[in-house]
């Protein structure tokens, strides 16, 4: 989390793309929940025999619709977000090169050169990691998460959310200890 903060210059500037993305993932986040619903209506009108061909076809263009949008805004979202990341690289690379030129020769006699080019390439690219995928993991699970809990809770049943989220508390207590073992 500190890094986000170490970049928050970048995420204010850049504030259109990130919110974009973030936008975007929310609505692709309620688009997935509704296949798994139309499943279930198409599954309980056909073993009641209600529906007619013309029914689920239409059900089905519905999927296959939500399957298409999902895709395009994908799409979007991707170059909004990994867009904004790989022109975070650019500058940082930029400013990396231009602090480089100001040094003396002393600097490079006390710095391998190799030093400074794995800085130049594999730091810069971590950073450039967590600018895409980890804001893209965070929100992404934040809003999957929240939304398939309001799901069960509202259209499955809210004891039965309730019931399936008691393991959670013991298990992120447990990761938790098992992370300080392994680091």
């Amino acid at each position: 989390m500190r890094l986000f903060a170490q970049l928050s210059w970048y995420f204010r500037r850049e504030w259109r793309r990130y919110l974009g993305a973030v936008a975007l993932l929310v609505i692709i986040a309620m688009l997935q929940l509704v296949p798994p619903k139309v499943v279930g209506i198409v599954v309980d009108g056909v073993t009641e025999q209600h529906f007619t061909t013309g029914q689920i076809l239409m059900w089905i263009a519905t999927m296959v619709l939500i399957a298409v949008v999902v895709y395009l805004l994908r799409y979007v979202w991707r170059v909004l977000l990994f867009g904004a990341s790989y022109q975070l690289a650019v500058e940082l690379r930029e400013d990396y090169y231009r602090q480089l030129s100001r040094q003396h020769p002393e600097f490079y006699l006390r710095h391998r050169t190799g030093d400074l080019m794995a800085r130049a390439t594999n730091d810069v690219d971590r950073v450039v990691f967590a600018a895409g995928e980890g804001v893209l993991t965070l929100v992404d699970s934040l809003v999957m998460g929240c939304a398939v809990l309001i799901m069960m809770s509202t259209q499955i049943s809210w004891q039965l959310t309730l019931f399936a989220l008691l393991p959670m508390p013991v298990m992120a207590i447990m990761i938790k200890r098992k992370r300080r073992c392994l680091a």
